[in-house]
């Protein structure tokens, strides 16, 4: 690809920015129905919506995220910019001009980016191309929200695509790094870093082997992780051509060595799961011996004709000729690696320096609230305060989170009171309670020493001030972990 270069990235996003292409902007121009629609990739309501108009906005929006043909003259006008200008982005014929690639608003918080990519298969009617890059989708943007964000000297961004990642960690990163093994995804990266005025170090190749003998206080990932398929099936952002789930644990074993004391790793990963009692066999022998904290958590599972129905419509597939046949393919080769099921989730590592690293191995498909990030690094600092001083615990001011609520259930002519405590923001862990875990919540002030909150509610249950001490503990670490107290 030869996407523009020179100034016209830094001078295409000014111009955007001035039009008010971005997300809250063009949610206003398309009202909530048709902006609703587009957030699911469909466009119909989108283009009833835009028909006739020529306003600058419009013919933006109409060229660059609903893929429609528009006037060469006034496009031009819209974006101070001649056609001849913006090649590879645009292809013009009869006086007509039709975008390339996908140029979107992209908002997250206080920041305002703009991102090129390939358009999907919902926006052409047709299967992508095994070369295809993909834009924002739900998997990117879990992961940034699920990212932690210290301030940092180095930071790696694995597997960039068109640079998402890459572009969060330039906001709190002094390098950035970001590595892919196709030469158009860091074609797009490139363009994009420009677009938004932030430099990459954009390197080319596989995994790790880019920065051999390196090491990052932050790397993340959103690999192409998808587990069997075929290789007439193959697509460079989702199939690394390894086998079963072989991706994931390379990057996983491989990344210890890359990682600075107090270093983080965050991905999303796939595995296959063999024995459906134990969906973390595989990711735990993952993080065995690499010495590093690791909290693996499960969001979802497949089974593999449901997994392969997911990838081929992901592809545009579902509606092509050859569809039973890379079905039929596809299941092949998941019988033959005895699959019962696919996970889906994230694995936090962390380079902790203890002989015996925390891990944690959980299934959690309840809705998330995003950002859960704070959720993330929550956990790892209640696992650092308990190994070094468990009953120091006891002498700290604990108080209840912002969002905690208590409920309890009975059901219709029962007498059974079920108590369970819920949070409505980060992960929204909701669970039972019992009566001293509850009475010891109500009395957490986050002023008086914890241990007072204990002893009050050991004369309430009637347990002697010793027991209640003793088993406070795992109940405060447990509250503690999923943030219903601070």
């Amino acid at each position: 690809m030869r996407l523009p270069g020179g100034d016209l990235p830094a001078r295409l996003a000014d111009r955007l920015h001035a039009l008010d292409y971005t997300v809250e902007g063009v949610r206003l121009l398309l009202g909530p129905v048709a902006a609703g629609a587009l957030d699911r990739e469909e466009v119909v309501p989108a283009t009833r919506t835009l028909i006739g108009d020529e306003s600058p906005l419009s013919l933006v929006s109409r060229a660059f995220m609903l893929g429609e043909g528009v006037d060469a003259r006034l496009l031009e006008g819209a974006l101070g910019v001649a056609v001849d200008e913006l090649r590879d982005l645009v292809v013009e014929a009869d006086g007509v001009v039709r975008a390339s690639v996908e140029l979107a608003p992209y908002g997250v918080d206080d920041h305002n980016w703009y991102v090129a990519s390939d358009w999907s298969s919902r926006r052409t009617g047709r299967p992508t191309r095994t070369e295809h890059v993909l834009g924002v989708g739900g998997a990117s943007t879990m992961l940034a929200q699920c990212t932690v964000r210290p301030d940092v000297d180095r930071a790696l961004d694995i597997g960039t695509g068109c640079g998402v990642q890459a572009l969060h960690l330039a906001g709190h990163s002094r390098q950035v790094v970001a590595t892919d093994v196709s030469r158009r995804c860091l074609d797009l990266a490139a363009f994009n870093a420009a677009l938004n005025q932030v430099t990459l170090d954009l390197r080319q190749g596989s995994l790790l082997d880019p920065v051999a003998g390196e090491q990052f206080d932050l790397v993340v990932s959103n690999p192409p992780f998808v587990i069997g398929s075929p290789e007439s099936q193959r697509h460079d952002y989702r199939d690394s051509g390894l086998d079963g789930d072989g991706l994931c644990a390379a990057l996983v074993r491989g990344v210890a060595d890359h990682l600075t004391e107090g270093g983080w790793c965050q991905l999303l990963a796939n595995w296959e799961i063999a024995d459906g009692d134990d969906w973390a066999q595989h990711p735990r022998s993952w993080v065995a011996d690499g010495g590093l904290d690791a909290w693996v958590i499960q969001r979802d599972v497949q089974d593999p004709a449901a997994y392969v129905e997911t990838w081929l419509r992901d592809a545009g597939q579902q509606t092509s000729d050859g569809y039973r046949a890379a079905y039929d393919a596809w299941m092949t080769v998941l019988d033959s690696r005895r699959v019962l099921g696919i996970g889906f989730g994230l694995i936090t590592l962390r380079r902790g320096g203890r002989e015996a690293p925390f891990q944690r191995f959980q299934h959690a498909a309840q809705e998330w609230v995003q950002p859960v990030a704070p959720d993330v690094e929550r956990w790892f600092a209640v696992q650092d305060v308990f190994a070094a001083d468990p009953s120091g615990v006891l002498l700290r001011p604990i108080r209840v989170g912002p969002d905690v609520v208590v409920e309890q259930h009975r059901e219709v002519g029962g007498s059974e009171v079920v108590t369970l405590i819920r949070r409505a923001t980060g992960m929204a862990w909701t669970g039972p309670i019992d009566p001293f875990g509850l009475d010891v919540l109500d009395a957490l002030d986050g002023v008086r020493p914890a241990a007072e909150a204990v002893l009050g509610a050991a004369v309430n249950q009637g347990v002697t001030p010793e027991e209640a001490l003793a088993a406070s503990l795992p109940v405060l670490r447990q509250l503690a972990e999923e943030g219903f107290v601070l």
